[in-house]
């Protein structure tokens, strides 16, 4: 015959260790669901596209060393100073980048010149030659100040220009003031991802920090939880069993 105490003291214990597992169950019941909702978005998204490389035409265009009449050791000449120097085109053209100290402008590779830094007409122009889509820009604006920076857009960019185009994602490009690079793109599909990356981290600020100690209290709590809820269910079943030689042994 099985011990009756012994039934009577595990139907006590299953009581309170689901009593346990349910009030741990709904502290962390939430952010469970958040972090289903945003997984099954971020493993669901191409993040090519996210990163919006799908924005941009592909450019075949190679840069054409033949056309550079500006030659790299007569810059270096009339730059000594330069911490870094890079050759690349703007719109098929030519042209140096030059970094001296905490300025960035660009140097013409065929004259040599200065080139003034990008106006607003120029800043779409380069938006609609690189844009995959034929959209209509709904928007331009000249960011300074991090003050008046949107939260997708780096600081050490600035000063950028913001083209947006007219599209349900509201594409938008961040082209540097002084080289007229497309420093990032961004769309409401990245900036979506981007929210649910901070919930998904529980890093609500700004969504980089994947080790803070909010994300490692609920992990915890809700391996405990899962762990406890294992257990639940290992004891309910030996119970059951138990219970049935009990009543069995009661009947002889």
């Amino acid at each position: 015959m099985v011990n009756n105490t012994a039934w009577s003291t595990s139907v006590v214990w299953l009581k309170k260790a689901r009593k346990y597992h349910r009030w741990l169950m709904a502290g962390v019941g939430v952010q469970f669901l958040f972090w289903s909702i945003t997984g099954v978005y971020m493993v669901s998204m191409n993040i090519h596209y996210i990163h919006g490389e799908s924005l941009v035409k592909d450019d075949d265009e190679k840069l054409d060393l033949g056309n550079i009449e500006f030659p790299m050791s007569a810059l270096v000449a009339e730059y000594p100073n330069a911490r870094a120097i890079s050759l690349t085109q703007r719109m098929g053209a030519p042209f140096y980048i030059v970094a001296t100290g905490a300025n960035t402008f660009s140097i013409d590779a065929i004259t040599g010149a200065q080139l003034p830094k990008l106006n607003e007409a120029a800043a779409i122009a380069i938006a609609r030659y690189h844009y995959a889509a034929s959209d209509e820009v709904t928007g331009s604006r000249l960011i300074r100040f991090s003050s008046d920076m949107p939260e997708e857009l780096s600081s050490r960019h600035l000063p950028v220009w913001q083209v947006t185009f007219d599209n349900v994602a509201a594409p938008t490009f961040y082209i540097s003031q002084q080289t007229g690079e497309i420093v990032t793109k961004r769309h409401h599909y990245w900036r979506l991802f981007d929210w649910m990356w901070r919930f998904h981290i529980m890093d609500y600020d700004n969504g980089e920090n994947v080790k803070n100690g909010f994300l490692f209290f609920v992990a915890a709590i809700g391996v405990i939880a899962a762990l406890l809820g294992a257990a639940l269910t290992y004891f309910s079943l030996r119970t059951s069993v138990t219970k049935g030689s009990v009543e069995k042994g009661f009947n002889k």
